[in-house]
């Protein structure tokens, strides 16, 4: 379908009995560029695997409902919960020590970790 659509754009601007260009505009498909693809790579990788955060994750709705923030990543016992908004992150600052304070009865929950919000 892609190669079809380029070749239809092609034709509706090439001049009969002209040479086309190996290379022409009209049939180039974008690729990502190598700076994106290796951030999403890094940031995969630097994602820490814990029991605590799964639990998390699979709880965060029955524990939390209707909370605009969702479990981001577990990093250094530190976890980031993301929000959309500048609005959403200044009005759940308070509720932070709640958050935690549930998060800790966890099973999983190791002794000594942090919350943080960030814009995502």
């Amino acid at each position: 379908m892609r190669d079809m659509a380029a070749k239809a754009r092609l034709a509706s601007k090439a001049t009969p009995g002209l040479p086309i260009d190996g290379d022409v505009v009209e049939t180039r498909v974008p690729i990502p560029e190598m700076s994106k693809l290796i951030d999403g790579i890094l940031d995969k990788m630097m994602i820490e695997k814990s029991p605590f955060f799964d639990e998390i994750c699979t709880e965060w709705e029955r524990c939390f409902p209707g909370i605009p923030a969702k479990p981001g990543r577990w990093q250094n016992g530190r976890l980031f919960l993301y929000v959309k908004t500048s609005g959403q992150l200044f009005s759940l600052r308070a509720r932070l020590p709640k958050i935690k304070k549930t998060l800790a009865t966890f099973s999983s929950a190791p002794r000594r970790f942090s919350v943080h919000l960030e814009i995502h």
